[in-house]
C-alpha cells in the first residue's frame, strides 16, 4: 500500500510491483535482470523489411558475383542520396574525381556490379564500353563541342595523330570507358 508522503531515503528492499508512474530522471546504474536469459533470442525484435534498401550495404556480401558479359547494360539504379534520381552504368565513370567513390558506393551492390561490369572495373580483359563517349578538348570550326567514341582515338594511324589522340587516355574517365583502346 503506497504512503501519502514519500520517504526521505530510498528503501533497501525492492518493491514487488513496478511503479505506475515513470521516474523523473533515469537511474545511474542499468537494471540487472533477476533472471537473465540463458541464451539470446532466436527471433529478431523487428520483422525484416519487405522491400530492399535504396542504399547498398557498407560491407560486401559473401556472394560471389560472376560477370558473364563485360559490358554495361542499359540497367538503371537510384542514387543513394536522392532515390528519385535514376542513373545508368556510365554515370559511375562520367566524372574523373568521383569514379573511386561511385564504384565503392554502387559497385558493391551485386546487381549493379553484374549489369555495369565494365564501369565497375570487373573485366579481366580490358573492354571498351560501346555507349561511352567523351568531349574533345577543342571545339569544331563552328565553335561547337565535338563528341567522340573510343574508336576515334585509334582511327587515324599516323604516328603524330595517334600520339595526340592517345593523350585522351590519360584521363581516368576515358581510361575506364575506353579500357581496351587505352590499354
Amino acid at each position: 500500500v503506497p504512503s501519502d508522503v514519500p520517504s526521505q531515503l530510498p528503501s533497501g528492499i525492492p518493491s514487488s510491483k513496478p511503479s505506475q508512474v515513470p521516474s523523473d530522471q533515469p537511474s545511474n546504474k542499468p537494471t540487472v535482470s533477476i533472471k537473465p536469459s540463458a541464451s539470446p533470442s532466436k527471433k529478431p525484435s523487428d520483422p525484416p523489411n519487405p522491400s530492399p534498401s535504396k542504399k547498398p550495404s557498407s560491407a560486401p556480401s559473401d556472394a560471389v558475383v560472376v560477370v558473364t558479359s563485360c559490358v554495361n547494360t542499359s540497367y538503371t539504379f537510384p542514387l543513394i542520396n536522392d532515390p528519385t534520381v535514376v542513373n545508368g552504368c556510365l554515370w559511375i565513370i562520367n566524372n574523373n574525381k568521383n569514379i573511386a567513390t561511385r564504384r565503392a558506393n554502387y559497385c558493391s551492390d551485386t546487381v549493379i556490379k553484374e549489369n555495369c561490369a565494365q564501369a565497375c572495373g570487373e573485366c579481366s580483359t580490358p573492354t571498351d564500353s560501346p555507349a561511352f563517349t567523351f568531349k574533345l578538348k577543342n571545339l569544331n570550326k563552328d565553335e561547337v563541342a565535338v563528341i567522340q567514341n573510343c574508336a576515334w582515338i585509334t582511327a587515324n594511324s599516323k604516328p603524330e595523330k595517334l600520339a595526340n589522340r592517345m593523350e585522351y587516355c590519360l584521363k581516368p574517365k576515358i581510361i575506364v570507358g575506353c579500357a581496351a583502346t587505352c590499354a
